[in-house]
């Protein structure tokens, strides 16, 4: 009896503290045991399944089904920077179609209730919000993954927004970027893909975003850089009130505004679209070829118009993720930009294997979020299953090689890139009311230098004689006409535009029609992927 008494015990005792390391977990650590142990196992079942199953005797369709809803749900139930993952496999084109489903990740996150924004303050100011503002509204008016936002007012009236991260962030982003690196380092292991190059970065860029101090700053220095431009006037950023704002909350000016979501809102109110998202495309032109302090997260929630003398103004919000590029490579990627358009292959091809990329025509149609082929024009033709499978793995063969030289590829391409594909959904969701390829290779244009051959030793500033004088003009030339077509061809598809919205009320804009032709190109390039009509949508 004694023996099954000692037994019962140690099965009490195990049990004792398994509940009890579990509440421990859950409200200390707000789960982050729990969630990382979910990562894990889910990696390994994805695993196992890609690789029992990913051959031409298999579904491969079911298969990135069966993957994408495991990662979905995993993102999902565990929140927080995993909706950041989620949000950034959503913006990857050449995945498989199954992925869009990763888009739902783009809605309203959960607000956290009263007492738990009252511990908070507590924590961080050492008294409640009540008592540092005239007034503070609990309900929050927006959340997000990392944070929401409440409005209130201080002491003298004026009316401001506060943004509270919320409480489970700091907790968790040491482990989420523990196992964030795990997963990816397995996943490069086990199907030989360049993965874990970027871990670093992408942690640095993270751990940046969960930092309101480090926010606000970005926040005034994006303002200095537009006060140099001739869009002062016309883009402006909230200003930050310091004295009310620590790593975790941050107070800002109200801004009464359209969302640029509310495409129909902003017509209602006789905001010139065009005006809008020319603006919109020249401040982060801007950013990217002049600057180099790029804001990398512009989607129309983070983005307001309102009506400022009556004229549109622009306002950026949420500041939280920049990158600042290297003055290399903001004088690389404006004079690639230049290159693709003057037809000076010699150049874009020296810039890119430079950057460890032997592969242009995948690097120059993710620059410029359009198709891009120096070879034979598109076809697509229909495949089975086992055409499939080898098709994915050529696909797949091809990435591997595009990414082969890590260590020369500029980090700064991961998040300009996101910013890019940001900006360009934005025009297609307003109908593309402005050419934003001319726009962004006009800005780089200017900022890459006058001298148009650069295809030398070096990418400007020396003379080459009379042939590189011509090879000059003529570079200039071929800039100038490229960009001629493609104005065309944006006034062609207006006129197409605006007949098709009379005739059945529906037209497909310049960013749809560029959206098509660089669905079948990456499909060529990545054959078996059938990428989905909505896979560019940002």
């Amino acid at each position: 009896m004694s023996r099954y008494l000692k037994i019962t015990k140690r099965i009490g005792l195990i049990g004792g503290i398994g509940v009890a390391g579990w509440a421990l977990d859950k409200y200390f650590y707000y789960s982050t045991i729990q969630r990382n142990v979910k990562t894990l196992v889910t990696g390994v079942i994805i695993s196992i399944d890609y690789k029992l199953n990913f051959n031409e005797h298999s579904d491969i369709n079911a298969l990135h089904t069966r993957v994408a809803n495991l990662i979905l749900d995993l993102c999902k139930n565990n929140g927080g920077l995993y909706i950041k993952f989620g949000q950034q496999i959503a913006s990857v084109p050449v995945l498989p179609p199954q992925y869009n489903i990763f888009k739902a990740l783009f809605d309203n996150a959960p607000c956290v209730e009263k007492k738990v924004v009252e511990r908070i303050f507590l924590e961080e100011f050492g008294t409640l919000a009540q008592n540092i503002y005239e007034d503070f509204d609990y309900e929050a008016i927006a959340s997000a993954s990392i944070a929401q936002v409440h409005k209130a007012k201080l002491k003298d009236g004026t009316v401001v927004a506060v943004k509270v991260q919320k409480p489970e962030i700091q907790k968790q982003i040491y482990w989420d970027m523990i196992c964030y690196r795990v997963v990816i380092y397995a996943l490069e292991k086990l199907f030989d893909l360049p993965l874990y190059w970027s871990a670093d970065y992408i942690e640095f860029h993270l751990r940046q975003e969960t930092d309101f101090i480090n926010e606000a700053k970005n926040a005034e220095i994006c303002q200095h850089h537009i006060n140099q431009t001739d869009l002062k006037k016309y883009v402006h950023v909230p200003k930050v009130y310091h004295e009310y704002s620590t790593k975790r909350v941050m107070t800002t000016e109200w801004i009464d505004g359209f969302s640029l979501a509310k495409k129909q809102e902003l017509v209602d109110n006789n905001i010139s679209l065009p005006f809008v998202m020319d603006t919109i495309v020249k401040v982060f032109a801007d950013q990217i070829f002049r600057v180099g302090f790029v804001h990398c997260d512009p989607h129309p929630g983070n983005i307001l118009v309102r009506k400022t003398n009556g004229a549109p103004q622009v306002v950026l919000l949420d500041h939280g993720l920049y990158v600042r590029c290297t003055p290399k490579f903001v004088d690389e990627y404006a004079t690639f930009w230049k290159s693709l358009f003057s037809l000076d292959i010699d150049a874009s091809s020296r810039i890119a294997k430079s950057w460890g990329i032997e592969d242009l025509n995948v690097i120059a149609t993710a620059t410029l979020a359009r198709p891009w082929r120096a070879g034979k024009p598109i076809h697509s033709t229909k495949t089975t299953i086992t055409d499939l499978f080898e098709a994915q793995k050529n696909s797949k063969n091809r990435l591997s090689k595009f990414l082969k030289n890590t260590e020369s590829l500029p980090k700064e391409l991961i998040f300009v890139g996101r910013n890019l594909n940001c900006v360009r959904a934005n025009n297609k969701m307003l109908g593309s009311p402005v050419n934003r390829i001319n726009i962004m290779a006009n800005c780089a244009a200017e900022n890459a230098g006058l001298k148009w051959q650069t295809s030398g030793n070096t990418f400007r500033g020396e003379e080459y004689g009379l042939w590189n004088h011509l090879k000059s003009g003529f570079s200039k030339l071929m800039f100038q006409t490229t960009l001629a077509m493609i104005s065309l061809s944006f006034k062609i598809t207006q006129i197409f535009q605006y007949l098709g919205k009379l005739i059945s009320g529906k037209g497909s804009g310049f960013e749809d029609v560029m959206d098509s032709n660089m669905r079948r190109n990456l499909e060529s390039m990545f054959p078996g992927m059938n990428i989905n009509e909505s896979a560019f949508d940002g």
